[in-house]
């Protein structure tokens, strides 16, 4: 219920009412109260998940797993009172017992609600659960409510449903704005409001109040669908803009930092997009769509920092390596080095905006990377396939990759490269490789 509470906090209303968990918060008006009266609408919520495995195969499983749960337990507690230096062996029991686990029966993930067995929700002092205070119902947040509005009982019907409803209040003064406020972001790389989970006090201020309202007002009217949104912003000047101006000297000094989009702010590509747009130069790419996650090889030394390493199996149909990278799981305590090097989100906490950093492990993973020298491979081996002189290898290489030729500088250097030994896959690779790192392959101008 804590997590459900502070994405409704963040992601829906833009306010990080997740600080109002152990008292009242320092400077938006939120009580402590109002953070456990939004638990409120999650009492009732119960696991429900569906087992996709027959009753034989379910008793197998709980045969299997209760007596290593039961010694498991066992041994905690005996950890929890043992001697220093008896810990470090228990701690390998422990260990060794996570090994014999086996892989989870498939199921269908859900949740239902039962008010027979709602959990009120309590106050905690300084959000300890040890130390439960006084008893709260559901209610959303006072600010937003007329003074006295009364608390919901957690039994009433349907509470989540009632929870969007107001969510999706078309007068609600919040939730239209932080959505057309984050699909803006998607597109220019900044939203009109710069923290997009943070719209109170402590947020940066909207620079240019009337566009958001604009973007709201239109987003609500159109049904709260994003598609009409996507397809106004696409279609504007500001959109279409290019990243050079020829009033750059003017509005530098006036609007350094571009808040009010008078050109396009180039952006690099994020570590998903690199990855896919490389497995599409390459002529790699899987375009399936669709199915369960795909689990990559990956080094064995980042494998064992996982709590229980026997459940990352790699799947077995490789052409599913190559998919896009939605498709690829995630584990919130493991992180790719490709995606970590180019500022992939931490999987532990909400990531309100992509940070984009610039440093030289970037360019190592580009040119040593596993990866980016597989792809460069490929990539080579499809410049290669043609029957083609030096100039019109590196054309369609340029044209592949960027979608355009190649300038009279990067065409001499390349053809020089290349020219002594056209036929040389390594050469090609190499080249392959440079391709990659180019600016004009990695940045959205």
């Amino acid at each position: 219920m804590t997590e459900m509470t502070n994405v409704v906090g963040a992601a829906f209303l833009g306010v990080t009412v997740g600080c109002s968990r152990c008292h009242d918060h320092k400077f938006d008006p939120f009580r402590q109260s109002d953070y456990y009266r939004l638990q409120g609408f999650f009492s009732q919520t119960q696991s429900d998940d569906l087992i996709r495995a027959t009753p034989e195969e379910q008793a197998a499983y709980k045969a299997k797993v209760d007596p290593l749960n039961q010694k498991s337990r066992q041994l905690q507690l005996q950890l929890a009172r043992a001697p220093e230096e008896m810990k470090g062996k228990i701690q390998l029991e422990i260990d060794a017992l996570d090994e014999e686990m086996p892989l989870p029966l498939t199921a269908v993930y859900a949740v239902k609600d039962d008010p027979k067995i709602a959990t009120p929700p309590h106050t905690l002092f300084k959000g300890d659960y040890l130390q439960p205070q006084e008893v709260v119902g559901a209610r959303v947040l006072g600010i937003l409510l007329p003074e006295g509005t009364p608390e919901e009982p957690i039994t009433m019907e349907k509470p989540r449903t009632k929870l969007a409803e107001w969510l999706a209040d078309p007068n609600h003064p919040l939730t239209a704005r932080v959505m057309a406020n984050r699909i803006w972001g998607y597109h220019f790389g900044r939203g009109i409001v710069a923290t997009p989970n943070d719209f109170g006090r402590m947020g940066a201020r909207p620079s240019n109040q009337a566009l958001l309202d604009y973007l709201a007002n239109r987003f609500v009217e159109g049904g709260w669908k994003m598609k009409p949104l996507h397809r106004m912003i696409l279609l504007s000047n500001a959109w279409k803009q290019s990243s050079v101006s020829p009033l750059e000297k003017v509005a530098m000094e006036k609007d350094a930092d571009d808040d009010l989009v008078w050109k396009f702010a180039k952006r690099r590509l994020e570590a998903e997009e690199i990855r896919d747009s490389m497995l599409a130069v390459s002529g790699r790419l899987n375009t399936k769509m669709g199915g369960p996650s795909v689990m990559v090889p990956i080094d064995q030394d980042l494998v064992k920092m996982l709590k229980r390493p026997q459940y990352w199996v790699a799947t077995k149909d490789k052409s599913e390596y190559a998919r896009r990278t939605i498709y690829m799981i995630y584990k919130r305590n493991l992180q790719l080095p490709f995606m970590g090097v180019f500022d992939a989100p931490d999987m532990q906490l909400s990531c309100p905006r992509r940070e984009q950093s610039t440093h030289a492990p970037q360019a190592l993973e580009l040119l040593n990377g596993e990866t980016s020298n597989d792809l460069a491979q490929s990539f080579a081996d499809r410049i290669a396939e043609e029957k083609a002189t030096v100039p019109e290898r590196i054309d369609r290489a340029w044209r592949l990759a960027i979608g355009r030729l190649p300038t009279m500088k990067e065409k001499l250097l390349a053809t020089k490269y290349l020219a002594e030994k056209p036929d040389d896959r390594t050469r090609l690779k190499e080249l392959a490789l440079d391709v990659f790192n180019l600016n004009a392959f990695l940045y959205v101008n």
